[in-house]
């Protein structure tokens, strides 16, 4: 539900806590395609071709760092430890991920609902 709420927001209601959080969900959505196209590969039992496996190991290695930053830069800008957020979705991928985003979406609103009441 938080998800179909980040993704339906319009651009210009958005916060930058949020648009954070949408950039680290499609750089996530690239790992997870590139890692998808990578195992599509080996599904016959034959060997993936040398260069597809390199791209496909360029891309998740550039939409996971992307990820993390983008989660950093969320975690920044809605007052949290970022070094600390950082270590720990580096260590536990992608728990701390889903832990962090679900705790800033949940902060947002709630600092949305107080500014409305």
């Amino acid at each position: 539900m938080q998800l179909l709420f980040l993704l339906t927001m319009s651009s210009a209601a958005k916060s930058p806590v949020k648009s954070a959080l949408e950039s680290a969900l499609v750089a996530f959505l690239i790992f997870g395609g590139c890692l998808w196209l990578l195992v599509s590969g080996t599904e016959d039992g034959a060997d993936i071709p040398a260069g597809r496996g390199v791209l496909c190991g360029l891309g998740m290695s550039i939409g996971l760092i992307a990820h993390w930053v983008y989660m950093a830069i969320a975690a920044k800008r809605a007052g949290r430890n970022v070094l600390g957020w950082t270590v720990l979705m580096v260590l536990t991928m992608p728990i701390a991920s889903v832990v962090l985003a679900i705790l800033l979406t949940n902060q947002e609103e709630a600092e949305q609902g107080s500014r409305t009441a």
